[in-house]
């Protein structure tokens, strides 16, 4: 075992399984400190950016005339996501949830006015520029959401009039409220896009020619991106974070030599690495997609998308995170038939995507709504989006069974989203120039078969083994503050 490490003791039904017996205390919790209302607070800032951003890119190439150079810009971008994403988790160990929150919310403005700028007097230099800003800030944000949405800290459990630090399963969310957070949390990061998208639609709805979106678009989408900021500071500390199960919620310190060899331990894990392939095919029809839209639809009908795919999202969200809250299934039956069925879906979709590149192809149409292609492209379009993000819920419920401790998760769901990340830069890589959209069908389908057998492999023990869990030594002065708080029990 490398030095300064050891392994967390294993608690039997650590996970909050279907099998416990023991009935839950519930313990009174002020709303500003409660779970829902941080998960609240991170929606509100998720809402602003990126889920102002996300009511851009729902037009398709962020709404300008032309799809290869933003193509090109989201490639850069998404590099520098995922590089801070792999190693966000240890910005966030040192300077704590809330700042992170913060700093991480600023990079879509920045990106949101070179939009503008390249829309108004086409300058390329400071698109590409708040690309990458937008990249790096936006990998800070996804390792800060996913452990406060799914995550796990080391706790002080007071039992009577004693008070034990242990190594426990605790969370952000309840255990059996997981999936509904999750969920909810889908919901606020997907009411931008809808209310983004409104807005669009309201400026936009007149065009029905092809091109870009008006200038006043960017001005109103960055006016609200500019409240997160403000939004992040609302969060609590996990220390001063309240729980009805009476859990007191603590994040763990670290010195940097142990921080990187956890980091290490984390990313080089066997069962994380099975999972990557899928990490990195799991976004990659947005170039496809966004593409398509530019290319074949009017101003208006992209800006209709803007505002009704995000339901496909939050509607895909709901209905796998109730589904994996479902207590007449075990933990084990959950994990493996929504991936079955979410995979098999995935794959159907890229079917039906074959069949209407084809008549697009053949026909060259510029669609409106008013058009006989407008109802089989405009739902392929909004199942896409109910597939992915039922993708992305499983896939953090999935991660939120691997380990129970704040830090681990944060490099976890690091992971998954650099992976992600990748798999979007090689994407916007291969659209950043008119290439056949069968290239993308391709690797698409292809991508989805080779990663299945890698992915169940950790997937079949989900509910069935305890997965390793590894955190960092406490210091002996950590022990000795740890005994000082222990209360004696009086008569």
């Amino acid at each position: 075992m490398a030095e300064g490490v050891v392994d967390v003791p294993v608690f039997k039904n650590a996970q909050g399984n279907d099998s416990d017996s023991e009935q839950a205390v519930s313990y009174p919790v002020h709303w500003f400190r409660s779970t829902i209302c941080q998960v609240i607070v991170v929606g509100g800032v998720f809402f602003c950016a990126p889920g102002m951003y996300n009511a851009l890119t729902s037009l398709g190439a962020g709404g300008l005339a032309s799809p290869w150079w933003a193509n090109a810009t989201s490639a850069a971008g998404y590099v520098f996501m995922g590089l801070y994403c792999l190693i966000g988790g240890i910005i966030v160990s040192k300077i704590g949830v809330r700042w992170a929150l913060l700093i991480s919310s600023t990079g879509d403005i920045i990106y949101s006015g070179s939009l503008y700028l390249n829309s108004k007097n086409g300058t390329e230099w400071f698109l590409m520029f708040g690309s990458i800003i937008s990249g790096c800030t936006d990998g800070l944000m996804y390792t800060v959401e996913g452990p406060i949405i799914t995550g796990a800290f080391m706790i002080e459990l007071q039992t009577r009039s004693v008070i034990y630090a242990v190594f426990f399963h605790s969370a952000y969310p309840e255990p059996d409220r997981r999936g509904r957070m999750l969920g909810l949390w889908v919901f606020m990061r997907n009411a931008a896009p809808v209310i983004g998208g409104a807005i669009i639609f309201g400026l936009n709805h007149s065009t029905d020619s092809s091109g870009g979106v008006s200038l006043e678009t960017y001005l109103v989408i960055i006016g609200i991106m500019c409240a997160g900021p403000f939004i992040a500071l609302l969060l609590s500390p996990p220390e001063k974070v309240q729980r009805r199960d009476g859990v007191r919620i603590v994040m763990r310190k670290a010195g940097w030599v142990q921080t990187f060899t956890e980091w290490y331990r984390v990313v080089s894990n066997r069962d994380i690495l099975l999972l990557c392939p899928l990490f990195f095919t799991s976004w990659f029809y947005g170039s496809y997609i966004g593409t398509l839209q530019t290319q074949f639809y009017t101003v208006r009908v992209r800006a209709l998308c803007s505002l009704v795919i995000p339901f496909g999202d939050i509607l895909g969200g709901f209905a796998i995170g109730y589904f994996l809250d479902c207590k007449l299934m075990s933990v084990k039956q959950r994990a493996r038939w929504s991936f079955i069925a979410v995979m098999t879906f995935n794959l159907a979709l890229w079917v039906w995507a074959a069949i209407i590149t084809k008549q697009l192809e053949d026909q060259n149409p510029v669609i409106d709504w008013t058009s006989a292609m407008f109802g089989r492209t405009f739902s392929l379009f909004i199942l896409f989006d109910f597939a992915t993000m039922a993708t992305q819920t499983s896939l953090y419920w999935i991660i939120s069974h691997m380990s129970d401790d704040f830090v681990v998760l944060s490099y976890m769901t690091g992971i998954l989203r650099g992976v992600e990340c990748a798999g979007q830069a090689v994407a916007y890589g291969i659209k950043s120039s008119d290439t056949t959209n069968w290239l993308s069908i391709g690797l698409n389908i292809g991508l989805i078969v080779l990663s299945l057998p890698f992915a169940w492999v950790t997937i079949r023990k989900i509910g069935v083994v305890e997965f390793d869990r590894t955190v960092l030594d406490q210091s002996s002065a950590d022990e000795k503050s740890l005994e000082d708080e222990k209360i004696t029990s009086t008569a």
